[in-house]
């Protein structure tokens, strides 16, 4: 299968605010206020039939303007589709109903970063201090003049600063490190992060500093396709409910059959909500094997394996505030450090040995050196860009179109089951009997 999207990233403009998680309860309730009113004054009025029907229709509508928000206005258009080299890091938990979100999704490590180079706790190397009491890299956020190096695992990284993660001047600087200054990129809480079980320091936050990657599902797609019908759901439930709830509370007489109704209501609206919404979180939840290009099935990604990725940079705002892939389009695991002879990733090591053997063109110096060397510094750019070059063709415009000629759409043989361009001269191939 070929990647999905049902997302969009936005322009921003200074001043908006794209679709965050702390937004979402206010949002909700603000969309659902019109058809809540409505509902109570029929149901004062003794209308019943219209008080449900309003529950219905507002249901509707405030899926819909919740959906438009979460895949129209939360991701924030950054510098386009682009390419990156790296390894994965620990596998987040999968997404649950709970987050309201069935994409399928992982973390990498940018080439040549060590894990060691990922950053355990908030980056006030980068970040200037926020004023008062606020969150580092609170907007307006600044930067230290100049910038320096994060805290690393080691302590190793801060000692040559073209290592570390924001500040390398590849593809850490102009994919993960924060660019939108009137938006937030708020430290998360570690368990969140890669280094989650890399390191000893198990709690408190860090900002984050690896490359997430998403393929999307569809449940807010499914949530706006179905609307109509999950609304007639939730007004039919909580008709249903209101009955169940007035026949049981009736036993208590008039005042018992009105709080039944009431509570069964709910309880009817919840219910059938929250069948729907199983319904659509299952029905096509994101896989990020759908993007393989690979000669070989990817299966589940595991720690450490080397990946090229290529997908839409996109500033996502649901959360604290992060870079990502966001859709991943094409991705391709490669684990063998060799091919054909030359090298396909390089990582820096501070601690290479003299007698080690580095990379062709490189020396253990460099090695240590990293990308402070720039013998080394060429030769990661050079690795990423190889992989980047061929994981980037199939979207190439003219390419795709020349794949698409009838010439080339054989399935067996071009001899068997293709055709010959009229421009081409005649075949001496002898026919096929």
């Amino acid at each position: 299968m070929a990647f999905r999207q049902y997302t969009r990233c936005y322009i921003h403009t200074p001043g908006d605010k794209p679709f965050n998680r702390d937004d979402l309860l206010g949002f909700a309730l603000g969309a659902s206020a019109p058809g809540l009113i409505t509902a109570i004054l029929a149901f004062l009025a003794g209308a019943n039939l219209i008080g449900f029907i309003a529950i219905a229709v507002q249901y509707a509508a405030t899926i819909v303007a919740i959906a438009d928000q979460w895949l129209f206005h939360r991701l924030v258009c950054l510098s386009g589709d682009q390419c990156a080299v790296g390894r994965v890091d620990p596998i987040e938990k999968p997404a649950t109903l709970g987050e309201f979100d069935n994409d399928d999704y992982f973390d990498m490590r940018l080439m040549p970063h060590r894990h060691n180079d990922e950053y355990i706790a908030p980056n006030f190397g980068f970040f200037a201090p926020p004023s008062g009491s606020h969150p580092l890299a609170t907007p307006p956020w600044k930067t230290n003049s100049p910038p320096r190096p994060g805290p690393s695992a080691d302590g190793k990284t801060e000692q040559t600063k073209s290592n570390d993660i924001f500040l390398d001047g590849l593809q850490g600087s102009t994919l993960i490190r924060p660019t939108l200054q009137d938006l937030p990129y708020n430290p998360v809480e570690i368990g969140t992060t890669p280094v989650h079980g890399f390191n000893e320091k198990e709690n408190g936050l860090v900002s984050r500093c690896a490359l997430h990657c998403e393929a999307e599902g569809n449940f807010w797609q499914a949530m706006r396709d179905y609307a109509p019908l999950l609304g007639t759901a939730v007004g039919v439930g909580a008709a249903a409910g209101a009955a169940a709830g007035c026949a049981l509370g009736g036993f208590f007489g008039p005042i018992g059959c009105i709080i039944g109704a009431i509570v069964g209501a709910i309880a009817g609206a919840i219910g059938a909500a929250g069948v729907g919404a199983n319904t659509a979180f299952h029905s096509d939840p994101g896989d990020y094997n759908d993007a393989n290009v690979g000669d070989t099935p990817l299966g589940r990604l595991a720690p450490n394996d080397m990946v090229v990725v290529y997908g839409t940079h996109v500033y996502d705002g649901f959360h604290e505030g992060w870079h990502e892939f966001h859709p991943l389009k094409a991705v391709m695991r490669f684990n063998d450090m060799f091919v054909f002879g030359r090298h396909q990733y390089l990582e820096w090591d501070p601690d290479f040995p003299d007698s080690g053997l580095p990379p062709t063109g490189l020396s253990a110096d460099d090695m240590r050196r990293g990308l402070d060397s720039p013998a080394f510094k060429a030769a990661a750019q050079a690795v990423r860009d190889q992989w980047c070059v061929a994981i980037s063709q199939r979207f190439d415009p003219a390419i795709r179109q020349n794949q698409e000629k009838p010439e080339h759409r054989w399935t067996a043989h071009p001899a068997v089951d293709g055709c010959r361009p009229n421009e081409s001269p005649p075949s001496s191939a002898p026919p096929i009997h």
